[in-house]
């Protein structure tokens, strides 16, 4: 009479668990830039549903964008690198986010992430 093996091995186990512990090392590289990212975005779209947010220059909408910044402790992105602001009509703001960002992942390979969004800022009077 022939048995057959019930499980995983422990090749198999082995293998699983690595598997996990490669996704959470990735995750754990990947979550804190999504997480800054989208608070960057929040603050420029706060622009347009906030009321007590006054911007009436390109100057104040900057300024808004970098102390949002340091507010949230973004520091891995520099506004003047990542951000260009232009005007885009009487009381319109256009703001493209575009920028990338690497994180070591083992001795010679990184994770590379890229971002370009372009927004429409209409601030609320």
């Amino acid at each position: 009479m022939r048995h057959s093996q019930k499980g995983a091995s422990f090749f198999g186990w082995l293998a699983v668990i690595a598997l996990l512990v490669f996704g959470m090392v990735i995750a754990m590289k990947l979550v804190p830039i999504y997480m800054d990212h989208y608070s960057l975005r929040n603050i420029i779209t706060t622009v347009n549903e906030d009321p007590n947010v006054k911007v009436n220059s390109l100057r104040d909408l900057n300024s808004y964008i970098e102390k949002g910044m340091q507010l949230n402790s973004i520091r891995d992105i520099k506004a003047k690198d990542a951000i260009t602001t232009t005007q885009s009509g009487q009381n319109a703001y256009t703001v493209v986010l575009k920028y990338e960002v690497r994180a070591p992942l083992l001795n010679t390979v990184d994770l590379l992430v890229h971002f370009d969004e372009t927004f429409i800022v209409r601030p609320l009077k």
